[in-house]
């Protein structure tokens, strides 16, 4: 719960922020106070059309009360050099499942309560207004609507509309229609009216566009009587015509609540921190097709290959949801091409394949799978797969990913970026790690035990003389305290990746050298929000996560802290010590960005403030395994 004396704490709850979603990829985001300070906040961003593309359709509400004639806004806009003060209303914002707001006006109460209808592009604000006063007063709502993508910022025109029979349509392109129903509410239409420079502050600090114009179709107003309350429910949805029944529309909400319960209760989440990261956990998994997916992180990933098998086991096999652990490698197994996974789907629904690891960390999320379930059947069908895999590494495939005689897998060249670490700026890469990196090997060990250990339980023959040749060449990584990052050429940085050679399902690095690892990782990268992406004595080390795409790109990977990784190091210290790791930050990473969900980054250097996309889910993963 956040209460607040607001008039010092603005900059710091401006910094706050809320996520819903739907289970198709759209989702409902803003601050605490309602402001939108970035691009992607709005509280109706729909999934659309066969590849769900996701598009501002409702970017927010703007709310007032009128009081004795005098009217006193309870929203909170920033514009260049000004900022709309409703904020000075707000007593409470509150994220038990979902986000709660608490206003007071002159002794008028007003709780609000926002919802996600889940498999629709539909949203649902309840409003319950107390007015303790002794006049009559008026609740004012004013949508605006602004049809875009959600990576752009666009000025809204004014878009045909229509009310009848209670039902506000508007015409927001030539397919979509944005329709808007508020129970018991009267409607006055406005003539080509807009919300003028509305500003984002955080796409600004970025580098981007920062501000646009909203439609402002017109409002929605209710009478609340003096000494009484009133229950407003406001819906919003995208689709072809109107689909709810008004029996249903006040259930909407309380239909949310009982169905993120169920799923707390199939994940057998007993404290209020694993219901908290078990909720965190389902706002990325969704519905593509016939099959479920991952979207990597809110508001701007799609779903990405290597994060959606990082993640798989924190989000699905820990709570128990193995039947979207099947239909998550399922789908990604028919677009695997010449033994790669993809590195990401693209908005559109191309794919990208310039990975070298996702594969590798497929046959990981294929073997956790199967230890959960057991489900031969399944292993069966992905088995295919899973040879094509090894034999595309093997004889090699795009992206100069082969086996070296030395057993070992090299990848790319000076011009490509092929590991996690794929910052690029133009032709420069940041972070170069082509040869043989470090996790590549590691992660080639570990599908190669993999293969035999599934291989058996399915009665194939998988020979063993392989994973004996590359546990011996990759020797060729130590050095006196850790690991090299890269081989052929010779990387020295102390980097995390070498952690990965501890923390999979079969480890290529044991006993006293992984003792030494993890103590030098411990040393050099660990901090309470994860771990460095280099080390801090390093000449190359970068503090701060900041500026243009150029500045934060040269950062990404050369000192920012990753949450991630925490995972992995919470892995790795389980598999030496056999005990769980102990890590008592996770609440308080749960409110240190995104309200109830992880952030992707952190900056290397104190004081270190959440950074880059507000809910990740290998973040979210990483805490589940820690915790679970």
């Amino acid at each position: 719960m956040f209460t607040k004396e607001i008039s010092g704490a603005l900059e710091e709850n401006l910094k706050k922020e809320w996520l819903l979603t739907n289970g198709i990829g759209g989702y409902s985001s803003s601050t605490i106070l309602g402001t939108n300070t970035r691009k992607y906040h709005g509280l109706l961003v729909a999934a659309l059309g066969e590849h769900l593309d996701r598009y501002m359709t409702l970017s927010k509400i703007n709310e007032m009360v009128e009081i004795n004639g005098k009217t006193y806004s309870i929203s909170t806009n920033e514009c260049p050099n000004y900022i709309e003060k409703g904020y000075i209303y707000e007593e409470v914002f509150e994220r038990k499942t979902l986000p709660e707001f608490l206003y007071d006006v002159k002794g008028v109460k007003i709780a609000k309560k926002i919802a996600m209808v889940y498999g629709e592009n539909k949203v649902a604000i309840q409003y319950h207004i107390v007015n303790t006063t002794k006049q009559e007063i008026l609740f004012h709502m004013m949508p605006f609507v602004n049809f875009r993508n959600h990576h752009c910022v666009k000025n809204a025109e004014a878009y045909e509309q229509k009310y009848d029979n209670k039902i506000l349509e508007i015409n927001i392109s030539k397919a979509n229609k944005l329709f808007i129903k508020v129970v018991d509410a009267e409607y006055a239409p406005f003539h080509n009216t807009f919300y003028q420079n509305m500003y984002y502050r955080v796409e600004q600090s970025r580098g981007f566009e920062a501000t646009e114009n909203h439609y402002i179709p017109g409002e929605f107003f209710v009478n609340v009587e003096a000494d009484s309350k009133k229950e407003v429910i406001f819906i919003a949805e995208v689709s072809e015509k109107w689909s709810t029944e008004d029996k249903f529309l006040k259930s909407l909400i309380k239909k949310e609540e009982i169905r993120q319960e169920k799923i707390c209760k199939i994940a057998n989440a007993h404290t209020e921190l694993e219901k908290e990261l078990v909720l965190a956990a389902d706002q990325f998994i969704i519905q593509k097709g016939k099959e479920k997916t991952i979207i990597a992180g809110y508001p701007w990933f799609n779903d990405w290959g290597r994060d959606t098998f990082i993640a798989l086991e924190g989000l699905t096999l820990k709570n128990n949801r193995y039947s979207d652990a099947k239909s998550i490698l399922k789908y990604f197994a028919t677009y695997i091409k010449d033994g790669l996974v993809p590195n990401y789907i693209q908005d559109g629904g191309g794919q990208a394949y310039n990975t070298v690891d996702a594969s590798l960390w497929y046959i990981e999320a294929v073997n956790k799978y199967i230890s959960y379930t057991n489900d031969l059947a399944t292993l069966e069908e992905l088995y295919p797969k899973l040879l094509e895999i090894i034999e595309a590494y093997k004889n090699g495939t795009m992206y100069s990913i082969k086996m070296q005689p030395d057993g070992l897998i090299s990848a790319g060249s000076s011009e490509t970026q092929l590991t996690w670490m794929d910052a690029k700026i133009g032709d420069y890469i940041p972070t170069p790690r082509d040869g043989k990196a470090v996790e590549i090997n590691a992660l080639w060990y570990n599908a190669l035990k993999v293969m035999e250990n599934l291989s058996a339980k399915i009665e194939k023959e998988f020979s063993s003389a392989l994973s004996k040749k590359v546990k011996e060449s990759f020797r060729k990584f130590y050095t006196d305290d850790g690991l090299l990052d890269t081989i052929d050429p010779i990387r020295e940085e102390i980097r995390p990746n070498q952690i990965i050679a501890l923390s999979l399902s079969y480890p290529v690095v044991g006993g006293e050298k992984a003792i030494e690892i993890l103590s030098l990782a411990k040393e050099k990268l660990l901090t309470d929000k994860g771990l460095r992406t280099l080390s801090s004595e390093d000449c190359q080390y970068v503090g701060r996560y900041s500026g243009d795409s150029m500045s934060r790109d040269s950062a990404y990977h050369q000192g920012t802290v990753w949450t991630w990784l925490l995972g992995e190091y919470a892995k790795a210290y389980r598999n030496i010590y056999h005990k769980k790791f102990t890590f008592d930050k996770i609440q308080e990473l749960l409110t240190d960005g995104c309200i109830g969900s992880i952030a992707e980054i952190y900056d290397g250097d104190e004081p270190r403030e959440a950074n880059g996309a507000l809910s990740q889910a290998w973040g979210v993963s990483a805490m589940i395994m820690i915790e679970r």
